[in-house]
């Protein structure tokens, strides 16, 4: 069956009504009143918190109800031109049976997040047909890190008509088939929620697609399992390619008989066999830059250890 054409949303412009959710965990107010200051001044832009965001359920930003509400409201808002959650922490996948997709559908609008809010995204490109946006969410990114680097990826990206950013990336290349360049659609995201998708209504389609993967806090065996079962899956035949982020602090615990970290990541790039590079600085790092995921991204080498990336939509 033809997937949907996607729908691109139009670009930002300073003055515009942001809308901030909060779809995954309740965000710390000190790193998110500085985020909201920062993004204030980015644009400029004047900004819309939605109910939930000071909300507390437990470990979430209020109820799952609650939190599509402020989605929902955010989407359907012709007033409202971009949204950026909060944070994320877990909790974004529960709230997907509780949003209208074709509703969101007709409001195509820039929706950025990463980390657990990758489950949310891949749902909006898959289920709702929108380009969307893999990169700085409020409180952990323009609250704390405030990169440069970042910044530069949001104007280019999101509020430049040219919508495409480049940047050059020091890392290396994995697998058997050494520097080589790819090119091709964008998917992907945090490992554990990528993988966390198979056997859901928003398992991630990879074929024909450059997959994206980036993780935090994870054991080198458990960034093997999570990489074996895509592999079991299918997920990585029929790539385009393969980019890896950052792993932050995926390292063992002390003491612990433990595979490297880069073996581990090296025998899954091997297993896909298409050109693979990374580190790109995007994941839980100082630097996390704007993927456009259903848009595109071409990667080419640039000498010993670095590439060259093309990222738009």
């Amino acid at each position: 069956m033809a997937e949907r054409r996607l729908r691109v949303p139009p670009c930002l412009r300073p003055g515009d009504t942001l809308g901030v959710v909060a779809p995954s965990g309740p965000p710390a107010r000190g790193p998110l009143k500085r985020g909201l200051r920062a993004l204030e001044r980015l644009g400029p832009f004047t900004l819309r918190l939605a109910p939930n965001v000071d909300a507390r359920w437990g470990y979430l930003a209020g109820r799952d109800a609650e939190r599509a509400a402020g989605i929902m409201a955010m989407m359907t808002d012709p007033g409202v031109r971009g949204i950026l959650c909060a944070r994320g922490g877990y909790g974004a996948g529960r709230l997907l049976e509780y949003l209208d997709f074709a509703a969101i559908r007709r409001h195509p609008k820039v929706f950025v997040g990463s980390s657990d809010v990758t489950i949310l995204l891949l749902a909006l490109l898959q289920r709702a047909g929108l380009v969307v946006f893999h990169g700085p969410m409020v409180a952990p990114d323009f609250g704390l890190l405030r990169s440069r680097r970042t910044r530069e990826s949001v104007r280019a990206l999101l509020l430049h008509p040219g919508r495409r950013y480049t940047l050059s990336a020091v890392g290396r290349w994995w697998g058997g088939r050494g520097p080589a360049p790819l090119r091709g659609p964008l998917t992907g995201g945090n490992l554990t929620l990528v993988a966390a998708s198979l056997g859901t209504p928003d398992e991630i389609r990879t074929a024909g697609r450059v997959l994206f993967l980036e993780d935090v806090n994870e054991e080198p065996y458990r960034v093997d399992r999570m990489l074996w079962q895509l592999r079991a899956a299918g997920k990585l035949r029929g790539l385009r390619g393969l980019l890896y982020g950052e792993f932050t602090r995926c390292r063992p615990v002390r003491g612990r008989p433990s595979r490297p970290l880069a073996e581990v990541l090296e025998e899954y790039a091997a297993a896909a066999n298409v050109p693979c590079f990374g580190p790109i600085p995007a994941g839980h790092r100082r630097d996390n830059v704007v993927l456009p995921l259903g848009g595109w991204v071409a990667c080419r080498p640039e000498g010993a250890g670095r590439a060259h990336l093309t990222l738009g939509y």
